[in-house]
């Protein structure tokens, strides 16, 4: 049973990354597959325009205005937030402070994929039974501009994709704490 999975795993996969919606690293092409090295670290996220976001979505699932991720080398996954905007500027020791209090309960884990040459971050959390959440991320190599927003070299940019529809649902711009 478990090779069935992992079987149907694979071939989801590849339905996702060998077609679907033209990403924004894609029309750039100033961007690759990020590393789980790259990914390690804490960010920012950053507001883009409902003209760059897949129109797949009613709504947005993460609504709060002000996010902060934390993406540890040992797999855990921490994010505060922030309903109202403004978004005031935090620096990495900043956070630092505030992530033991966070509850340990999401994690994620980093998988390169060797046929499509992909990159795959696989979230899951301890509280919801079966929880997984795809995103492909991506790094920033050269900036540039789409929409009015600005992405810098070593942005992060994640795209969410639903294994069941094949199709890229959400997209996070990232920026790196100082």
């Amino acid at each position: 049973m478990k090779m069935r999975i992992v079987y149907l795993f694979w071939i989801s996969l590849a339905l996702v990354f060998a077609g679907g919606v033209l990403s924004l690293a894609q029309v750039a092409a100033s961007a690759r597959n990020a590393t789980a090295e790259e990914i390690t670290g804490k960010w920012q996220l950053l507001p883009l325009p409902d003209s760059v976001e897949p129109k797949i979505l009613k709504n947005n699932p993460w609504p709060a205005a002000c996010q902060w991720y934390s993406y540890s080398s040992s797999g855990a996954l921490k994010s505060i937030d922030k309903t109202n905007s403004p978004c005031e500027a935090m620096s990495s020791a900043e956070f630092d402070k505030v992530l033991p209090h966070v509850a340990s309960v999401v994690s994620w884990k980093y998988d390169l994929s060797p046929v499509y040459q992909k990159a795959l971050i696989i979230v899951s959390r301890t509280d919801v039974p079966h929880y997984a959440e795809y995103w492909e991320p991506q790094i920033v190599t050269k900036a540039f501009s789409r929409d009015g927003v600005d992405f810098r070299e070593g942005d992060l940019i994640l795209y969410l994709h639903n294994l069941n529809t094949h199709k890229m649902v959400w997209i996070r711009h990232l920026r790196r704490l100082k």
